[in-house]
């Protein structure tokens, strides 16, 4: 996903604010890269991507501002807004914020205080590295690039009625497995690649996340029942783009 800014005046062309959203990892965990001149067209373009990427309910938002220009660290109040709009999930989101460490906004929300709540890094990959750390892998099971074929369907479902057993969540294994096997029936009809499936435990409900090779992003709404019970079935779905493919996810309360 990707917000770009048209209508700036002249002036602004060169180095205009954009954003730009992808899902790099597999569990739930998105990333955000807000890059050129902070005003308030990209404010407006951050904040809709971020409550986007809140309705998701990840596990973190990594948020890389080494290519954003913003020396006055005006958007200091959008980036604590942000971390406690995350805390305030269940279970709460970690937001990591990445700049170098002596960008005006890295200064300004040190003395502001925001370290008690707002995780800084340096480079993405430390942030990357932490977010990494901090998720429980009992709360994560994964298949890892199953074929496109009937078999793939079966594996899944008992994966998904393994997860709900283990995790004591009977009450959510119908509608999981459902949404769950129209995630990868969808995927094998459009896409026909490789996938890789993802179920996390959060708190009281379940995502589930199908990645696969195919970029094209189904449509939000169902046409000719395409996700009809993703759609249906599910508390909240999406999809986003990846490095190489697509990511469709979906959360099951």
């Amino acid at each position: 996903m990707r917000a770009n800014n048209a209508g700036r005046r002249a002036g602004d062309a060169e180095h205009p604010g954009s954003v730009a959203l992808t899902h790099h990892r597999d569990d739930s965990v998105v990333e955000l890269v807000v890059s050129g001149r902070w005003d308030r067209r990209t404010a407006i373009d951050v904040y809709d991507v971020l409550r986007k990427s809140l309705a998701e309910h990840p596990s973190a938002i990594i948020i890389d501002l080494h290519e954003m220009n913003d020396c006055d660290a005006s958007s200091a109040a959008t980036w604590i807004a942000a971390s406690q709009a995350a805390t305030m999930l269940q279970p709460p989101a970690q937001v990591a914020l990445c700049a170098p460490p002596t960008r005006q906004i890295v200064t300004r929300l040190r003395q502001l205080g925001c370290t008690r709540f707002l995780s800084l890094f340096g480079t993405v990959d430390q942030a990357r590295a932490a977010v990494a750390s901090a998720l429980p892998l009992t709360d994560r099971l994964q298949l890892r690039w199953l074929p496109a074929h009937p078999d793939t369907l079966a594996t899944v479902r008992d994966v998904v009625a393994l997860a709900c057993r283990v995790w004591t969540m009977p009450a959510l294994a119908l509608d999981a497995r459902d949404v769950a096997l129209d995630l990868v029936g969808d995927s094998m009809a459009h896409a026909g690649s490789a996938m890789l499936f993802t179920i996390c435990r959060r708190q009281s409900s379940l995502y589930l996340a199908l990645r696969d090779r195919e970029q094209t992003l189904p449509p939000r709404h169902p046409v000719d029942a395409r996700l009809l019970v993703v759609t249906t079935r599910s508390f909240v779905w999406g999809a986003a783009p990846t490095h190489d493919g697509k990511v469709v996810w979906a959360v099951v309360r």
